[in-house]
Parts: C-alpha cells; sequence; structure tokens
C-alpha cells in the first residue's frame, strides 16, 4: 500500500464519520433546541444529536477502519483508540467529563498510528487476535493519542492566538482575514468551533468567522454540484463542507475561490455589524446557528428589516459571491477542472454520460 493510498483512506474515513455524528446535529440540533420547551419530545432529540455528535471521534475511527477492510475486533480498536487520542475525555476528581468532540487534528493522528499497526501486525497474530491485538492498541495506539494530545492540541490553541491578533486591525480589515482564515480551516481536520471558543472570538470577529465557514460550504456545494450528487452536495451546505477535505488535500487550488468569497463576505458582514458569540463563530449554515445569533444581536431583534439583511447576507450575498468567483477561478483562470471537486467516496459521485455514437452510412 503507498503512502498516497493510505492517507486518501485516513481521509476518506474522517469525511464519512464527519457525515454520520455532525448532520443529525446540524439539521436537527437547533430546531429541537427551540421547542423542547414546549414539546418534551425535542427535548429527547436534542439529546440524541447531541450524543450522536460527541461520538465524532468513535465514528470517524470506525469509518477509517472500514476503508482499510478491517475485521470487527480490529475496527473496534481503532475507534476506541481514536476515541482516547481525541482528548474528549477528561478524568477529574468527580468522575469522567465528556469535554466536546476532542482534538480532530490529533485523531486523525491517532487512527493513522493506529491503523498502520493494525496492518502491520494483524496479519500476524492469527488466531490470537482477540486476545493480543486490544490491549496493544489500547496501550501503543491510544497511548500514544494521549501522549501527543498536548502537543498537537497547541497547534489549534497557537492558529487561536495569531487570529486573536487580527482583532487589534479596524473592522473591515480585520473581518477580511478573520473570514478568509476561518474559510480554510473549515475544510481540514482543525475544528472552528474549538478556535473560536480558545479565544473567546465575539462580536464583528465572531460574525466574519461565521460567514468564513458560510463561505466555505457554498464554494464546495456550487463546486460540487457538477460532479457529486445532490444528497452530499447539500450534506455539505447544510452539514459541514469538512466532507471534502480528501478533495482539497487532493486540489489545493479549489480553495481559491472560496477564500475570495470570504473576503467578500467578510466586507459585507462588517458593513452590516454581523455579530455573534464563540459558539456560533465556528459554525456556516449548520443547525441555522450563525444567521439566528447574528439577528439576535440586531437591534430590534426579528424585525422584516432585520430578516431581509440576514437574508442578504447569508443566502443571497453568499450564493451570488459563490457562483461569481468558482466561474472565474474555473473558466477564466483556469486554476482547475470541475472534477477536482469530485469525492472520493464513489457511492456519491455522479455517473458520467457516455457519448452517444452516431452511424454514418457511407455511400457506395
Amino acid at each position: 500500500m503507498t503512502v498516497k493510498t493510505f492517507v486518501n483512506h485516513v481521509l476518506v474515513g474522517h469525511a464519512v464519520g464527519i457525515v454520520a455524528a455532525l448532520v443529525p446535529s446540524a439539521l436537527l440540533g437547533e430546531l429541537s433546541k427551540a421547542l423542547m420547551g414546549r414539546m418534551p419530545v425535542f427535548g429527547t432529540i436534542y439529546q440524541l444529536v447531541t450524543i450522536f455528535m460527541l461520538a465524532v471521534p468513535l465514528l470517524i475511527g470506525a469509518a477509517v477502519a472500514y476503508q482499510f477492510k478491517m475485521k470487527p475486533i480490529p475496527m473496534a480498536c481503532v475507534a476506541a483508540a481514536s476515541w482516547a487520542g481525541s482528548g474528549a475525555l477528561k478524568f477529574t476528581a468527580n468522575g469522567i467529563v465528556v469535554t466536546g468532540m476532542g482534538d480532530l487534528v490529533n485523531t486523525l493522528v491517532t487512527i493513522s498510528v493506529t491503523c498502520a499497526l493494525v496492518l502491520l501486525i494483524g496479519p500476524r497474530l492469527k488466531s490470537f487476535e482477540p486476545l493480543v491485538l486490544p490491549p496493544v492498541i489500547c496501550i501503543v495506539g491510544g497511548g500514544l493519542g494521549v501522549v501527543l494530545y498536548p502537543f498537537v492540541h497547541n497547534v489549534t490553541v497557537g492558529l487561536g492566538q495569531v487570529i486573536n491578533s487580527f482583532s487589534m486591525l479596524q473592522p473591515i480589515p480585520m473581518s477580511i482575514l478573520i473570514a478568509a482564515v476561518f474559510s480554510v480551516v473549515m475544510i481540514s481536520p482543525i475544528s472552528t468551533v474549538a478556535i473560536a471558543s480558545a479565544i473567546g472570538m465575539s462580536g464583528i470577529a465572531s460574525g466574519a468567522g461565521n460567514l468564513g465557514c458560510v463561505a466555505a460550504a457554498v464554494g464546495m456545494f456550487i463546486g460540487g454540484l457538477r460532479v457529486n450528487k445532490i444528497g452530499l452536495s447539500l450534506s455539505i451546505v447544510l452539514g459541514t463542507p469538512k466532507i471534502m477535505i480528501a478533495a482539497m488535500v487532493r486540489q489545493p487550488k479549489i480553495c481559491v475561490p472560496i477564500v475570495l468569497n470570504a473576503t467578500f463576505l467578510g466586507v459585507i458582514g462588517a458593513l452590516f455589524q454581523i455579530k455573534g458569540t464563540p459558539i456560533s463563530a465556528g459554525f456556516g449554515f449548520s443547525g441555522m446557528v450563525g444567521p439566528i445569533n447574528a439577528l439576535h444581536f440586531m437591534p430590534g431583534g426579528a424585525t422584516l428589516a432585520n430578516l431581509l439583511v440576514i437574508g442578504l447576507v447569508y443566502i443571497a450575498a453568499p450564493f451570488a459571491g459563490g457562483f461569481f468567483f468558482e466561474w472565474l477561478c474555473r473558466s477564466v483562470l483556469h486554476l482547475y477542472v470541475s472534477e477536482d471537486y469530485s469525492t472520493e467516496m464513489a457511492e456519491f459521485k455522479k455517473e458520467k454520460k457516455e457519448p452517444k455514437t452516431k452511424l454514418v452510412l457511407e455511400k457506395a
């Protein structure tokens, strides 16, 4: 197995796990949260989608193991090591506390090491696999993830400090830089929510970060329409564009129109004073967290004028800019072709239509 194939399996599995874990919360999280006070059943739904979201490391680990065609025991071991290395579990004097999804970068590092270990020693264990593999993966794979976590997590914290330095600038330059950086981070294993929460991003800075995430979702949605099936494309724009990490790693140039649209939205957000919280900064359209929080901070709340502004900033401007910059980069600048947005998941690719051959009768 080549390094390229190995990395591709890890990234595709990461995308599958992200879809399974985050899409339920993206579609139902805010809705059930708003309705749980009136109908108790929505309280249960909110708890369920939250549990799915917190299970991200487990689901990514299982999905990556599936990409390597592992048997049930190795697959379960990889998932468990992934959870251990994510840093999502904290041991305190009062018991074990789940602190969120953990650090997805360290999760991928842990999964990569664990999968390599399984591929190396798994076939040699034969009938001893159920006895030997779980403790080896627990101690070596999970242990390495726990040891590396503080160092890898510092990368997220350091990036947050760099972004936080942008807040010293005037509103428009600040919004442009934050939106541009968040648009790229949104299509990487690094969590935008973790960055925003770590530095307490709020106000216009939070709104700019949120619009950067919107630019990433819209950009990947528009670019992938020609080559990916509509279900996957909707999962990108309504769920998370992290599904397309493998495509971004394969062709980083597809980020150019996204960054351009993010700078455009950064200006729009600054002009309309779009604000948010540390949590909303890391979401795009996902769960409508960004638009709802922006509306909450507007003077007067949900007035007709404010709703029109939200529609302009979160729907009209992102899609207008997204289509324009995608056309500019693909058709005018020729930076990439539509196939560069193609997913590695075969079941979500559009089938290529074979050109019809015409029979030409030659005259005798």
